[in-house]
């Protein structure tokens, strides 16, 4: 298993005991996109960069993120735990890719810095 494969399985098992799904919600794309099948809960696209673009290199970039229940600390809670893995597996940022004005406000919160107008970084040394 290839580490992209390791940050899915890690990512997954996280939903599930989280949300309290039975079966897998993740998949990885082969241009290393990790996205969560259609859950009535949690909703997910999670883009894996080592190559540097708008974003720095060793990036885990959130592309979308939705909880059925919002403001109950959900996405605080799932930040928190990809800073983790992305300790693991050497990932040293973590970015939130075209904002709406809650993710803005999300971002802000945690101490995301805006790239442009639209995306936010941060370093995980800064995030922990």
């Amino acid at each position: 298993m290839n580490e992209y494969e390791e940050v899915r399985t890690a990512i997954d098992t996280y939903l599930m005991k989280r949300f309290k799904y039975r079966l897998s919600l993740v998949y990885l794309t082969p241009d290393s996109i990790i996205v969560c099948r259609r859950a009535s809960r949690v909703e997910l696209y999670l883009r894996i960069r080592r190559t540097e673009s708008l974003f720095p290199c060793d990036c885990l970039i959130i592309a979308r993120i939705r909880f059925r229940k919002e403001r109950i600390g959900h996405g605080t809670h799932f930040v928190r735990f990809l800073s983790e893995i992305a300790l693991k597996y050497g990932f040293k940022h973590i970015g939130i890719e075209s904002v709406n004005e809650k993710s803005r406000s999300f971002a802000e919160k945690l101490g995301f810095l805006s790239i442009d107008s639209s995306n936010y970084v941060i370093s995980i040394e800064e995030l922990r």
